[in-house]
């Protein structure tokens, strides 16, 4: 249960993550002053990490489906 729990919470972290990045760069794209490159590459940073946060959550989703059939097939 916890382990499930932990899942969900760092995918809703790493969508949030990604939204903020995109909204960074949107931002960035919008704003009237010259941008240095470096702010932009930190948007996307964010939106990368934010991608990689979910994949960590289904990693761990998938890993607690794995570890839950396997026990129960090793219990019969």
């Amino acid at each position: 249960m916890r382990t499930t729990v932990l899942a969900y919470v760092i995918a809703a972290l790493g969508l949030l993550m990604l939204i903020f990045g995109a909204w960074g760069l949107l931002v960035l794209n919008n704003a009237e002053i010259d941008v240095a490159l470096a702010d932009e590459a930190i948007m996307v940073g964010l939106a990368g990490g934010g991608f990689a946060m979910i994949g960590v959550a289904q990693a761990l989703r998938l890993q607690l489906v794995i570890v839950r059939n396997t026990n129960l097939a090793l219990a019969r």
